[in-house]
């Protein structure tokens, strides 16, 4: 075998791992507790990365499992283990949480998109549950969660998009889930307009 067909045969291996979807393994889930709950989230997410590929929209491979908290993306993105009994709701946290990562990488960007943000929403609804802990936060997340949706209508279909979005809307930041439902095309124009579609 030649040189150059050693070579062509390197690169069409290289591209073929690059192109495989991002599995379990690659994520490095650590639990907080170790307990049954975290054990069985973490095969459960490890299953799910594996099973669909989320790699557009894993922004960080560190992953906490902690049954006693909210889940959350910095420091370290973290997952609690309400969901474990629902594909979907792991799927739609773990964008969401993923989002606030992509977020922060593109931090021109989305401050161009939150000023139009801004501008568009100066009054939101704030605190639990209708609203996250901030103004500013809550006008973020109508990024985030447009971001999230889309992902979960991408990886898991419209169906279980339009159920995520009705099961979120009457569990947290409802007001916030309630507008990007009713104003998915002029967040999701703002969202293209400052390149910030994984």
């Amino acid at each position: 075998m030649s040189i150059s067909s050693v070579r062509s045969m390197l690169a069409l291996l290289i591209a073929a791992a690059l192109a495989l979807p991002a599995s379990g393994a690659s994520l490095d889930i650590s639990l907080k507790h170790g307990s049954a709950h975290e054990q069985d989230l973490k095969k459960q997410l490890e299953r799910l990365t594996a099973a669909h590929d989320l790699s557009t929209w894993i922004q960080t491979d560190k992953i906490v499992v902690d049954e006693k908290t909210i889940p959350h993306s910095h420091p370290v993105l973290t997952l609690h283990t309400r969901h474990y009994n629902d594909d979907g709701a792991l799927v739609s946290t773990f964008i969401h949480e993923q989002m606030h990562w992509w977020l922060s990488r593109h931090r021109s960007q989305t401050r161009l998109a939150l000023r139009e943000i801004r501008q568009r929403y100066p009054v939101l609804a704030v605190g639990y549950p209708d609203g996250a802990d901030s103004l500013a936060s809550s006008q973020e997340h109508l990024l985030v969660i447009y971001l999230e949706l889309d992902g979960v209508e991408r990886v898991l279909g419209k169906a279980e998009r339009e159920r995520l979005l009705a099961y979120w809307s009457n569990d947290h930041y409802k007001k916030l889930y309630e507008i990007v439902a009713r104003d998915r095309e002029p967040i999701g124009a703002i969202v293209r307009k400052h390149q910030l579609m994984p």
